[in-house]
């Protein structure tokens, strides 16, 4: 609880931050994470690769082609067909589920590493699963799945709940990451109110930081996505390091 007092506190005095300064020190850490971000990006590739081929294998067992105009007539009057689909559409789905916890619970491991560059430390592949550990991931797990919930009832309440909503569900990772004996509700507390003291800021930099991987992308074919893609998770980092910091907390 005095924790959570303290990041209240920090949150509440925190400072103005300068645009270009943001950027400028989003940059600078960048440099030192890069590789590790294309790990990152490696890595989630493999997860996501037995999804494809398990899409691919689920088209060819079933005889379908999917480009052809009675795709959807086939799928309809075949019962057996449906059937079979019914079944593969369900382990897809559980699948992808799995894929997407993995990765997020990856992208808690890269918060850490950012520090660890950042504060000039060694890096080792294995700090990737550090919250796979039996002692972390149960409350992972369950943050993962408030953060579902919070996500859905946002889209529920139409398009712009979710534009405000998105913002401060950023900053779940960092707070859950560097603080992890705070309560899920204390997570969620934090990182709203960061959020919504944050939110012009944090938002104008994050369209600025899309639109600029999507034409990196563009120009280099998709391998852009590879090496940048983390830079999303920059200023994150940045806006934490400069409000709550790393020293009392």
């Amino acid at each position: 609880m005095a924790l959570f007092i303290k990041i209240s506190k920090k949150i509440a005095e925190a400072p103005r931050i300068d645009f270009g300064d943001l950027f400028n020190a989003s940059v600078e850490i960048f440099k030192k994470v890069w590789l590790q971000g294309f790990l990152l990006q490696l890595i989630t590739i493999a997860l996501s690769l037995p999804l494809v081929i398990f899409n691919f294998s689920i088209l060819s067992e079933s005889g379908l082609d999917t480009n052809s105009f009675d795709f959807v007539e086939k799928i309809v009057k075949d019962d057996a067909v449906v059937q079979e689909l019914g079944s593969y559409t369900i382990i897809y789905y559980l699948l992808s589920i799995a894929v997407a916890i993995i990765s997020t619970l990856l992208s808690f491991g890269f918060f850490r590493i950012i520090k660890q560059m950042d504060d000039g430390l060694n890096f080792q592949v294995s700090d990737f699963f550090y919250f796979f550990g039996n002692k972390r991931l149960k409350k992972s797990l369950l943050l993962i799945l408030a953060y579902i919930g919070v996500a859905l009832l946002a889209v529920l309440m139409c398009v712009l709940p979710i534009f405000y909503v998105m913002i401060p569900l950023m900053f779940v990772t960092p707070i859950f990451v560097f603080n992890p004996e705070l309560t899920i509700s204390e997570i969620f507390k934090s990182a709203f109110a960061l959020g919504h003291k944050k939110w012009g800021i944090t938002f104008a930099i994050t369209i600025l930081n899309i639109i600029t991987l999507y034409i990196l992308i563009l120009f280099t074919c998709g391998l852009g996505s590879l090496f940048f893609g983390c830079f999303l998770q920059m200023p994150i980092y940045v806006l934490y390091k400069k409000i709550i910091s790393f020293e009392d907390v």
